[in-house]
């Protein structure tokens, strides 16, 4: 992951870039980004391998998880 400091006033004035960090971090799908941003831009959210590996790798997302919970396990 590499950052850049930017100024915008009195106008835009990129500085050079440098490593924030590295790691092992694969791209799932080909063209997309691999990480994602909190709302809050603090903190990134990125799926790391504990060793690397030429094995085939399988993510789960579960999407509207909370409607399919409250359907398994009703609150009443």
């Amino acid at each position: 992951m590499i950052v850049v400091a930017v100024e915008t006033n009195p106008a835009f004035r990129a500085g050079p870039p440098r490593v924030l960090f590295s790691g092992p971090y694969p791209r799932l799908v080909w063209l997309d980004a691999n990480f994602d941003v909190a709302a809050d831009g603090q903190r990134f959210l990125m799926v790391r391998e504990s060793e690397p590996t030429r094995s085939p790798r399988e993510i789960n997302i579960v999407q509207n998880w909370m409607q399919e919970l409250e359907r398994l396990v009703p609150a009443n």
